[in-house]
């Protein structure tokens, strides 16, 4: 891989500095090379076996100001990356102005640590579909009633690399890994939703066997559902529930480039409260091991701790170099080219070298507090524990109004069932302002770490 990574680097560079004698105002290359193994799972066995490899580079190019161009290629060829440069600039030259676009400048990137695990890097598919085997073994075997139903192991190792004409020239190498799994559960004629865990990490170290016994609990406590009459409140999402819908809608209102479009609910509120009191979050990109951590973002700016909410006040937002340019404020590195969230065009192009960066998160982290989950449970009179929703919230407005995937009823202090068919609705920037407690169960997820939260006053509607 390294002889490879190698004649990329090389061949990027050479191109850049045939670009840069022409009448560019900026010029931006984003490389990578990557190495995957996957192993997929289907109805109780593993259904593929993959080993993938996949490089290429993106340009950006500026011309006449801010006038810019997008082209890429996975053609590992010095012709074919000079083309791609030079289709972006024909592109830049015939495209509307981006007002205050800029990149950011060269300054060292800190280290992080943990990023890169060579057990990864070697792993072959023979240890991949035992890794697989292993976890449908344990969900089965935790009751002869769970089924598993979908799966999948990813085992990803490469590079990454970005230069531009600011002085921008830095590399990284890391490893990341995903074991998912999905079961559900049979009884008396009555079939269950599906139940899912998510181990997400940059070691080889997955722990198939936690994982399907996760799964396997999850099913057997969503056997024997009930109905529920409509209700307002209490209600705890848990750290699954936070990571999508909350999370998304939390973003939104935080990117930079919403702000200065007017179109964030939390667009000129700096330092005003939108918050309980109790919530603290921040981006934090230096996490050592960190599932989204790293040295620099897509577009090469170190990357930072950033505050985004302290107890409840509104401390900063999520820029890349263009918004903290408009915003004349400092980057906090959060140009990404894997964004997350569900983007139909994205998902027809691809991601990576493929496209533009987009403002996003790294590590979005809710600050935990001391309770663990269930001491949570014990202090709700009458309410339920939501542990994943489906659909997706109205990320602007903070609307959310989603069908509970797999949820339970609480009163005074216990579960007493799982859900069926339940609700829940209102607008999460109001949810947000009742919490009233945080749950040191912290999850890492693809770019959050969040724990559960409490929150009062909800609107449950049954069925």
């Amino acid at each position: 891989m390294e002889l490879d990574w190698s004649f990329l680097g090389n061949a990027v560079h050479k191109v850049v500095r045939k670009l840069e004698k022409k009448n560019l105002t900026h010029v931006e290359a984003f490389y990578t090379y990557t190495k995957t193994t996957e192993v997929t799972i289907r109805n109780s066995e593993v259904l593929t076996q993959n080993r993938m490899d996949d490089s290429g580079v993106g340009f950006r190019i500026a011309v006449s100001g801010s006038k810019v161009g997008f082209a890429c290629t996975n053609v590992m060829e010095e012709e074919a990356i000079l083309e791609a440069g030079e289709n972006a600039l024909a592109i830049a030259k015939v495209s509307p102005e981006i007002p205050n676009f800029t990149l950011p400048q060269g300054r060292s990137p800190p280290k992080v640590k943990g990023l890169f695990d060579p057990a990864v890097a070697a792993i072959d598919i023979g240890e991949a579909v035992d890794a697989a085997n292993r976890a449908i073994i344990a969900a089965e075997g935790f009751d002869k009633r769970v089924i598993a139903k979908d799966g999948r192991f990813l085992y990803e190792s490469g590079w990454r690399g970005i230069i531009n004409t600011q002085g921008v020239d830095f590399e990284e190498r890391g490893t990341r890994v995903v074991a998912y799994l999905g079961g559900s559960g049979k009884q008396n004629g009555e079939v269950t939703g599906s139940c899912y865990y998510l181990i997400l990490g940059r070691t080889a170290d997955l722990e198939p066997e936690r994982l399907g016994e996760t799964v396997g609990k999850k099913v057997i406590n969503m056997l024997n559902p009930r109905r529920l009459e409509s209700f307002q409140g209490s209600v705890i999402f848990s750290s699954e529930a936070v990571s999508y819908q909350l999370f998304e809608v939390l973003t939104e209102a935080l990117k930079g480039d919403a702000v200065f479009a007017g179109s964030s609910v939390w667009a000129g509120k700096l330092s005003q409260s939108v918050a309980s009191k109790i919530l603290t979050v921040v981006d934090d990109a230096l996490i050592g091991g960190g599932f989204a951590s790293r040295s620099f973002d897509g577009e090469g700016c170190a990357s930072h701790k950033t505050p985004l909410i302290t107890k409840g006040k509104l401390a900063g937002y999520l820029h890349d170099a263009t918004s903290a340019n408009v915003l004349e404020t400092r980057n906090s590195g959060n140009a990404s080219r894997f964004p997350g969230g569900f983007d139909m065009i994205r998902s027809i192009i691809g991601e990576g070298y493929r496209t533009r960066p987009e403002i996003y998160p790294s590590n979005l982290t809710i600050q935990p507090g001391n309770s663990t989950k269930d001491e949570l449970i014990t202090e709700i009179r009458k309410g339920i524990l939501v542990e994943s929703m489906a659909g997706f919230p109205q990320a602007g407005s903070g609307v959310i109004s989603t069908q509970l995937s797999q949820a339970f009823f609480i009163k005074n202090g216990e579960i007493i069932n799982p859900v069926k068919n339940g609700m829940v609705s209102g607008v999460a920037f109001d949810w947000f302002k009742k919490i009233s407690q945080v749950s040191n169960d912290s999850k890492q997820f693809p770019n959050a770490i969040v724990p559960s939260l409490l929150v009062e006053d909800v609107k449950i509607i049954g069925t």
